[in-house]
């Protein structure tokens, strides 16, 4: 354990110090900000009447301008956008060290190449978390300004409950898109990887194989796919749990093995 917490806290300062982890913590904060002007727009119809494509997106985006609306707005934008952020986090945290050339000098730390990968994989999963935390917590605060109606424990609780275990669910597929970054040694591969399981997943939601497609599963939990398709069977979650741990120990495996020579 001692070892672990060697790479960890570098990985943690690396991310800190990026202008990327700033970057993403802005794109999800803007996720909730959309959704709270399509809630604005459906509220007040003056305020997109110059705009006829942002008042029709606002229409079809949402029912309703009221709390269980805009949740399941926010939970749908999240899990869809989801992937693609958390994502590009994991391809990053692995594909930089390729790009930069510093992949040897992280051999060089007093720690195995298993504790360097686990950090990698831990510190890239507490980012994707923190970034469900922030659009949660901004989530709330901009339904909060806008005075939505219909505010309830339930629907609290319900919102909650789905936000982050989708979240969750998400950060399960991204140590095989870790894995493209390594095997592909650079962000390329693996960035490509994430945009062709985006495309699959909606070809298998529209197929009707979404639950045993994992990287169709966070979005059809959290509703995007009608409040039908968010009741799955166990076994998409055995699945996802499947990928994941695949995924860590596929990861683990190949910076054991691999000749690190870049």
């Amino acid at each position: 354990m001692s070892r672990f917490l060697v790479p960890l806290p570098v990985e943690i300062l690396k991310i800190r110090r990026s202008v990327i982890f700033r970057v993403t913590v802005g794109i999800f904060c803007f996720l909730p900000l959309m959704c709270g002007l399509f809630m604005l727009i459906i509220m007040n119809p003056s305020i997109a009447a110059n705009s006829v494509i942002l008042k029709a997106k606002a229409d079809m985006a949402a029912p309703s301008a009221d709390w269980p609306a805009y949740f399941a707005l926010i939970e749908q934008a999240g899990a869809v956008g989801g992937f693609l952020v958390f994502g590009f986090v994991f391809a990053w945290i692995f594909g930089r060290e390729y790009s930069d050339r510093t992949v040897k000098d992280l051999l060089s730390l007093p720690a195995s190449r298993t504790a360097i990968a686990a950090s990698k994989l831990a510190a890239a999963f507490l980012w994707c978390m923190l970034l469900v935390v922030v659009a949660f917590v901004a989530g709330l605060g901009i339904g909060a300004l806008i005075g939505l109606p219909l505010w309830s424990a339930a629907t609290f609780a319900g919102f909650a409950r789905v936000f982050i275990l989708a979240g969750f669910l998400t950060v399960l597929l991204c140590p095989a898109v870790a894995l493209v970054a390594n095997l592909g040694k650079g962000y390329l591969p693996s960035i490509g990887f994430v945009m062709v399981m985006m495309a699959l997943a909606q070809v298998a939601a529209a197929a009707g194989w979404g639950p045993w497609f994992p990287w169709a599963v966070p979005a059809l939990f959290s509703g995007s796919g009608g409040a039908a398709a968010s009741v799955l069977p166990p076994e998409s979650g055995l699945l996802l749990g499947f990928v994941g741990i695949a995924g860590v120990a596929a990861t683990i495996v190949h910076w054991n093995c691999a000749d690190q020579n870049r």
